[in-house]
């Protein structure tokens, strides 16, 4: 799947959602003739049996299967809304390779999603079989109780229609029902409810928005859940020795980039506990790995690495990745050390952004890759991130990241600071002079300490901040230019709810 915003140029979204493509090109034969000289109609509704309060179906008669191209629907806004309709195009190929279509009987089954619980949504119909019919569907929904439900959300802010926001819809990595999507009104607009757990019973929320659906995981599987509610899987990496994925999934150089604890054949069979990084296709093939331990022993030499780097231990805590394109670098998040930028091709470590008075900075060893941190314009100078999340590159080229402000959990000595509030954080770096300077921060007025999970990305020139663990719950809010607050909203609840969250596009959408 691709967005309007994709289609014009070639990404790693376009290139998977050829794969879709292909598959309905090659069974497009089966297309059975037909020619309908009725007006098309909408033959019938139907809710989704596990998600009755966000996904439905429309049946749709009359149409000429012979000729159709394709079938969008868009669902309504509410009044007074200020999130763009969610809407779809399904093309003929899709729709057959689906097995939506009934040739001999002229109708076509489409999923709708992104309803409105508890309400009769308007869904606006547009078909293309030779000629262009325009009609409207009703599908009135259950009410939606679970997580992030409108009755325990409270509006700090409520939506600001003055503030622009260039984003309307936001994922929900929450470890309840897998991946839950939210839109700027505050609305749940769909939720995974998958039914997939790791062995021990536990789910968690390591998702993305990625071509026609979410990946995430459990135990040493990865599955695939489509907006219409079909879950599949993608890949078992049991033969890997992968015992568990965790936190956060992120786009890669060539695919998506997952976190693993495994036990690495490649490295004597040493348990890996969130030191690893796979890169994989849509597929889920293995595309390239990192192995930090590894790369963290090469560069500081055995003596050194044997009080640092602990095999069976948690004593990195990855819990994000991304790739900088610029750099052709891997930016790892270690929540217990520091921020780390790995060459992408050549496994070496770059530079380490992070707070000199933890025990990382002891070693000569890693010392010798440290940004020097510049005072910078911002009020206090520049701060350096501990415990931080959510590492992404921004369009400007800057680091960013949610600065959680918490020094180390599991044995780092000393363990750096702890701060009374979290921030988020971007950051400059100059390569060739090996320096960072703090750009930009958003602390709240020093309001919030959220002391693990979170997040901050951007879309356009907005950012959407969740606040994900903070001792009056979860606060999630969006900024326009010049910080201006969109909104914010609060909910009870904390990390295991709604631990990361960041915007996609659902106007648009092409099967």
């Amino acid at each position: 799947m691709t967005t309007t915003r994709a289609r014009n140029r070639r990404s790693r979204a376009t290139t998977f959602a050829l794969t879709v493509l292909m598959v309905g090109a090659a069974q497009a034969g089966a297309l059975v003739a037909t020619t309908s000289a009725s007006a098309v109609t909408v033959l019938s509704t139907a809710l989704h049996e596990r998600v009755p309060s966000f996904i439905g179906s429309v049946t749709l008669g009359g149409i000429n299967t012979s000729r159709l191209r394709d079938i969008t629907f868009t669902v309504q806004p509410k009044p007074g809304a200020t999130a763009t309709a969610v809407s779809a195009t399904y093309g003929a190929n899709y729709l057959v390779a689906s097995g939506r279509v009934d040739a001999g009987a002229g109708t076509v089954t489409i999923p709708v999603f992104g309803l409105y619980e508890h309400y009769t949504n308007t869904v606006a119909l547009r078909v293309r079989d030779g000629r262009t019919t325009n009609l409207n569907a009703t599908l009135t929904t259950d009410a939606w109780n679970g997580p992030f439900s409108a009755s325990g959300r409270e509006s700090i802010t409520p939506r600001n229609a003055a503030v622009r926001l260039d984003y309307s819809y936001m994922l929900l990595k929450s470890g309840d029902v897998g991946p839950m999507i939210l839109d700027i009104d505050g609305n749940v607009r769909w939720a995974g409810l998958t039914a997939y757990h790791s062995p021990g019973g536990y789910l968690w929320g390591n998702d993305i928005y990625f071509d026609d659906g979410q990946f995430y995981c459990c135990g040493s599987h990865i599955y695939k859940v489509g907006l219409d509610g079909t879950v599949s899987t993608v890949a078992d990496y049991s033969d890997q020795g992968v015992w568990g994925f965790h936190h956060n999934y992120d786009p890669g150089k060539r695919g998506l980039l997952v976190e693993v604890n495994l036990n690495d054949a490649t490295d004597g069979g040493a348990n890996h506990v969130e030191s690893t990084i796979f890169e994989i296709n849509p597929s889920g093939a293995i595309i390239d790995r990192w192995n930090i331990s590894k790369i963290l022993r090469d560069a500081m030499g055995p003596s050194d690495a044997s009080t640092f780097v602990y095999d069976g231990w948690d004593y990195f805590h990855n819990n994000a990745a991304t790739y900088w394109k610029a750099q052709n670098t891997l930016v790892v998040s270690s929540r217990e050390n520091f921020v780390i930028g790995i060459g992408y091709d050549d496994k070496k470590i770059k530079w380490i952004l992070g707070d000199t008075s933890k025990e990382w900075y002891t070693y000569a060893s890693l010392r010798r890759y440290a940004l020097n941190l510049l005072p910078g314009s911002l009020p206090g100078g520049s701060i350096a991130p501990v415990g931080e999340h959510a590492v992404s590159i921004t369009r400007t080229g800057e680091l960013m990241l949610f600065d959680n402000g918490e020094p180390s959990f599991n044995g780092a000595d000393p363990a750096g600071p702890n701060r009374s509030y979290s921030a988020p954080r971007r950051y400059s770096i100059n390569l060739r002079k090996m320096t960072a300077v703090e750009t930009w921060r958003y602390d709240h007025g020093q309001t919030l300490d959220s002391n693990i999970c979170s997040s901050v990305y951007e879309s356009g020139r907005s950012l959407i901040v969740d606040y994900a663990n903070t001792s009056s719950g979860l606060h999630f809010v969006g900024l326009g230019a010049g910080d201006q607050v969109g909104f914010e909203y609060r909910w009870d609840g904390g990390c295991g709810n709604g631990w990361n969250l960041r915007p996609i596009d659902l106007a648009n959408v092409r099967y």
